[in-house]
C-alpha cells in the first residue's frame, strides 16, 4: 500500500451566536473563529483515505509543502511516532498535526482498528467534554451554564482578565444552576500579579463549590509565582502545557494542581505520562476546531490515563457545523470513543461546499 494523492480543502465556519464572547465584547484572543482551517485526505492505492485537520490560521501552503514527504511512501514503512516534518515543537507543529491525524486514520482502517487501539488501548470508552466560552456579562454566562447543565456537562471554561466581572459570573452561575456547573477560570496569563489572583480569589471565597480551578493566572515563564499562589490559595491551579520540557519543570517545582496537556497524539502521550508520574490530573486543551480534530482529541483521551478531566473537545456546541458526516456521540457530558476503524469520522461533502473558501 502506497500513498498516491494529498488533498487540502480550506473552509471557515462560524460560530453560533454569543456562544463565545458577549456580544459587546472584544475580549482577549481576537477574532479566532474567522480563522480558516484546513482539512487534509490522505489517498492511497488501494482506495483508502485518511482524514486530518490543522490547528486554524495556518495557511493552506504551510500544509502542501509537506505532502511530498508522503507520497509514494507506505504507511506501514513510516515511523508513526516520528513523523518526517521537523522537531514536534517547532512551527511546523500543526502540518504535524494535520499528516499525523491523516496517517492514523488511514492505518487505523487498513488494520480495521479504531485509533485508540493504535495508541496502544482505551482506559475508559467514554470522555468527559467541558463547554468553553470566552468573556461574558453575568447574564450570558448563565445562559451558558444552564445549556451545560442541560447538556450534563459539569465544567464551564471562561477566560477572564484584569476588570472583568468574574465574581458577578461565577454569582450569577450559582443562582442559575447551583453547584452542578464548575467553572475554569482560564485567564491566558492576563492577571499580571499575584497580588491579583489573591484579590480575585477572595472575592470568589462564597463560590468555591462552583470553581474547578483557575488556569494560567500569570506569567508561566514565573513559576515562583505558581508555588507561591498554591500557597495562598485554595482553589486548585492548573497550566496550560507548551511542551515536554515545561511539563518537567511544572512538575519539579509542583508549581499546580492540575495539567492542561495539548500537542499531537504522540506528543500528548508523552506529556500525560509525565503527569501521571507525578500523580496529576490532566486535560486535552483544544483550538476549538471541526469534527475530524475533535475525534482525535477523543482517541487520544482514551488511550491516556491521567486524562481524567473535563477536556476542551468544544468545537461542535460553539460553530454551526463540525464538517463530519455523523457528530460524535455525546451523553451525559460525555463522548463516546468511536469504534470504526480510524478515527471513526467522514468528511462531510456537502459542508465542504458550503463552507470551503479559497487561499488569497
Amino acid at each position: 500500500m502506497k500513498i498516491t494523492k494529498i488533498e487540502t480543502f480550506r473552509v471557515r465556519v462560524p460560530l453560533h451566536p454569543v456562544s463565545w464572547h458577549s456580544a459587546d465584547i472584544d475580549g482577549l484572543g481576537g477574532a479566532w473563529w474567522d480563522f480558516p482551517i484546513v482539512l487534509l485526505r490522505m489517498t492511497t492505492d488501494s482506495g483508502l483515505s485518511g482524514l486530518g485537520e490543522a490547528p486554524k490560521g495556518l495557511p493552506e501552503g504551510a500544509i502542501r509543502r509537506f505532502a511530498p514527504l508522503f507520497c509514494g511512501r507506505n504507511p506501514f514503512e513510516m515511523n508513526w511516532q516520528q513523523l518526517p516534518i521537523g522537531d514536534h515543537w517547532s512551527p511546523e507543529i500543526g502540518a504535524y498535526e494535520a499528516y499525523e491525524m491523516a496517517l492514523y486514520d488511514l492505518v487505523g482502517k487498513a488494520l480495521e482498528l479504531p485509533v485508540y487501539q493504535l495508541l496502544g488501548g482505551a482506559h475508559r470508552d467514554r470522555v468527559r467534554g467541558a463547554l468553553c466560552s470566552g468573556q461574558m456579562w453575568p447574564e450570558d454566562a448563565a445562559k451558558r451554564a444552564r445549556l451545560a447543565a442541560e447538556l450534563g456537562i459539569s465544567v464551564l471554561k471562561m477566560k477572564a482578565e484584569v476588570g472583568d466581572p468574574v465574581v458577578e459570573r461565577i454569582a450569577a452561575i450559582n443562582q442559575a444552576v447551583g453547584t452542578a456547573v464548575k467553572v475554569t477560570i482560564d485567564a491566558m496569563q492576563h492577571l499580571r500579579h499575584p497580588i491579583h489572583v489573591i484579590d480575585l480569589a477572595r472575592g470568589l471565597e462564597p463560590y468555591h463549590d462552583n470553581i474547578e480551578c483557575l488556569e494560567d493566572p500569570v506569567s508561566r515563564s514565573n513559576l515562583d509565582w505558581y508555588v507561591l499562589l498554591r500557597e495562598k490559595l485554595d482553589i486548585p491551579l492548573a497550566i496550560h502545557l507548551r511542551n515536554l520540557e515545561e511539563a518537567i519543570n511544572v512538575v519539579k517545582r509542583e508549581a499546580c494542581d492540575y495539567l492542561n496537556v495539548g500537542g499531537n497524539m504522540n506528543e500528548f502521550k508523552r506529556g500525560t505520562a509525565i503527569a501521571e508520574a507525578a500523580g496529576l490530573p490532566v486535560w486535552l486543551g483544544s483550538g476549538a476546531g471541526l469534527g475530524i480534530s475533535e475525534a482525535c482529541y477523543v482517541h487520544a483521551c482514551a488511550a491516556t490515563k491521567a486524562t481524567t478531566l473535563s477536556s476542551d473537545i468544544v468545537g461542535e456546541r460553539l460553530r454551526v457545523d463540525d464538517l463530519i458526516v455523523r457528530p460524535l456521540e455525546f451523553e451525559d457530558g460525555c463522548f463516546k470513543v468511536p469504534q470504526e476503524p480510524g478515527l471513526g469520522v467522514e468528511l462531510d461533502e456537502d459542508a465542504l461546499e458550503r463552507f470551503g473558501v479559497r487561499e488569497s
